[in-house]
């Protein structure tokens, strides 16, 4: 049982540590677009950030499927309530993509 409560303990840890870098990243991201940061970083701000999501998910026993899957589903129920056509263009190439897959 000690073995067992010391993977609980780790995950926990990793867990919260995820946590702090999810804020963290996210954070660097909103400086970035107040200086007006280049394509470039902001791709490479949002990549690690999708990379911790994922990892996120993951330490929670989330598969990447199930969070694609939901995500889908958001959108579907986005494309119903919202009215601004731009708005359903970019929703509408997302779930495109996550279906994709």
């Amino acid at each position: 049982m000690i073995g067992k409560d010391f993977d609980v303990a780790k995950n926990i840890k990793m867990t919260e540590q995820l946590q702090c870098e999810m804020l963290a990243v996210l954070s660097e991201f909103f400086t970035a677009m107040q200086k007006n940061a280049s394509k470039t970083e902001q791709t490479e701000i949002l990549a690690r950030l999708e990379v911790l999501l994922y990892l996120m998910a993951s330490r929670l026993g989330i598969s990447k499927d199930a969070m694609d899957r939901k995500a889908a589903a958001s959108i579907k129920l986005g494309l119903l309530e919202e009215e601004k056509e731009e708005w359903k263009a970019s929703l509408l190439e997302l779930l495109h993509v996550l279906e994709g897959k």
